[in-house]
């Protein structure tokens, strides 16, 4: 493997491809992984409001939105990694260029440009990843990551921000993605009309299950997003200090990893549904928890709960989108739902703050509308689910 990696000539099922393939994905908006950090810096550190900070993270995320749905029309149309390697470019400069920017109107427009291209990057990524022979294992891999890079970055953003600036978050940022940069140079090109040996059925015929799976995908990510967005927020709101909040973060972040890590090691054993199930239950049972925010061990098990199951529950829900449609380009569609997803969570968050609540009970309102949505993606999975493990299960070998 390590002779591969000096040659650049790595096979595409290599456990290496799926590690770096996953890392060039997640980089075209990697703030999502440490959202928390990006909003604390932007609300506490370089002065806008909780308010104004959700915002910015808002239309950050929804160029993501416009970037991946340019992306659906240009997969089948372009070469992916010399287009990847423009993209992630352009969305460097931007980062980097963002240190500059103080005014918020300003701050605005600029984030959403370079959403537009962490999208385009996001939505090549994912058709590219969906072509690998074990999507089980492609987007737990991918969710691995995240969750990974995410708790680091946490865990790290104090000392970096009085190593560097408030500005720190965005110098990790453009690191992120200039090592992704490097990543490209060692991947081979892969086919984008590859067909997934598993796939029996055309994307075409599978337009009503598809599209309640895109749905439970897109409620499930905002309720996630949303508390993941002020999460760091209502621990400070409850009397926890800054330290600690970073710290409590980083480390049940970690069990993120964990969860990840379920799809890739059981793969469809015993059938996605259980493992869905459990998974969104405790993400609601999280959202509740998370009232009581001012006793730390109900801050702490509530976002283990969710770290834990939130990668789990995500990776699943790609895997099946994956061969639900082997051309790749249901993922591609589900990355922009992503998109949209991880862009509304905190906008929606932030129209649901009361400010007249004292306390943690500002984001009650918000915290449970959170949980009300995971149930809503309950019930959205159930039938795509069942039927593709239905399908699944008549494709094998009698």
């Amino acid at each position: 493997m390590l002779q591969h990696f000096i040659s650049g000539k790595i096979s595409a099922t290599s456990p290496l491809a799926y590690f770096f393939l996953a890392f060039i994905a997640m980089s075209g908006l990697c703030y999502i992984n440490f959202l928390p950090g990006v909003v604390n810096a932007l609300a506490t550190g370089i002065g806008f409001s909780d308010t104004r900070a959700g915002q910015i993270v808002a239309f950050n995320g929804y160029g993501g939105l416009v970037g991946s749905t340019m992306a659906i029309f240009l997969v089948r149309r372009i070469a992916w990694r010399p287009a990847i390697l423009i993209f992630l470019a352009a969305l460097a400069l931007m980062d980097i260029a963002t240190l500059r920017i103080e005014d918020y109107g300003i701050m605005l427009g600029w984030r959403f440009l370079a959403g537009v291209f962490g999208g385009l990057s996001l939505g090549i990524g994912f058709s590219v990843l969906a072509r690998l022979n074990n999507p089980d294992r492609a987007f737990g891999t991918l969710v691995f990551i995240q969750f990974a890079v995410g708790s680091l970055v946490i865990y790290l953003l104090p000392a970096l921000e009085r190593l560097l600036s408030v500005y720190a978050v965005f110098y990790v940022m453009a690191s992120i993605v200039l090592l992704s940069l490097v990543m490209v140079v060692f991947l081979p090109p892969l086919p984008l009309d590859k067909k997934s040996s598993k796939q029996a059925r055309p994307f075409s015929k599978n337009n009503g299950k598809a599209l309640l799976l895109l749905l439970a995908i897109l409620s499930y990510l905002i309720a996630a997003s949303a508390i993941w967005a002020y999460v760091g927020l209502i621990g400070l709101s409850a009397g926890i200090t800054p330290e600690n909040v970073s710290t409590y973060i980083a480390i049940t972040g970690l069990l993120g990893l964990p969860g990840a890590m379920l799809p890739v090691i059981a793969g469809d054993c015993f059938g996605r549904s259980y493992w869905l199930i459990g998974g969104i239950l405790l993400s609601a049972f999280a959202a509740l928890l998370l009232n009581f925010s001012h006793a730390s061990p109900a801050y702490i098990s509530a976002m283990a709960l969710l770290f834990f199951s939130w990668p789990a529950v995500q990776s699943y829900l790609l895997a099946i989108t994956a061969e639900m449609d082997g051309s790749g380009r249901l993922s591609t569609i589900a990355a922009l739902v992503s998109s949209v997803a991880l862009a509304t969570g905190p906008l929606l968050a932030s129209s649901l703050l009361t400010s007249d609540l004292p306390g943690s009970g500002k984001y009650s309102v918000m915290l449970y509308s959170c949980a009300m949505i995971f149930l809503l993606s309950f019930l959205l999975l159930l039938k795509p689910v069942r039927a593709q493990e239905k399908t699944g299960a008549a494709l094998l070998p009698s």
